[in-house]
């Protein structure tokens, strides 16, 4: 029992050290989300919706590049195999995560349309 403790725990380190740089992105993320909501109640100009349009662009893309991440992370696990990973799932933990960055980057991708579109109109 020791040792199967000790086989997680060295297991689980490295998993918690790779997600550390995705949490602080996390955090970054958040609090460019008041930045973001202040660009959206100011626009006003063609150039504003274009800015915003850009910053969509950059988040989509961002959100495409976690979900190939976790897709190549779940392959490498699915490689690795054996009981442990059997019974953590931690290759579905990753499917989750692919299927929730793709659909963020599908959702800035129309917002950065839906803000050209605005732009045009304008």
């Amino acid at each position: 029992m020791l040792k199967r403790s000790f086989l997680v725990a060295l297991l689980l380190v490295p998993l918690a050290a790779g997600l550390w740089p995705a949490l602080r992105a996390t955090a970054k993320e958040s609090m460019n989300m008041m930045d973001m909501m202040d660009m959206m109640m100011q626009a006003k100009t063609p150039a504003d919706h274009e800015k915003l349009a850009a910053v969509y662009d950059q988040e989509a893309a961002e959100a495409r590049a976690k979900a190939e991440m976790h897709k190549k992370m779940a392959a490498d696990i699915r490689k690795m195999g054996g009981p442990l990973f059997a019974k953590l799932h931690y290759e579905q933990h990753c499917d989750g995560l692919v299927a929730s960055f793709t659909k963020a980057a599908e959702e800035y991708a129309a917002l950065a349309k839906a803000e050209r579109e605005m732009s045009k109109e304008m």
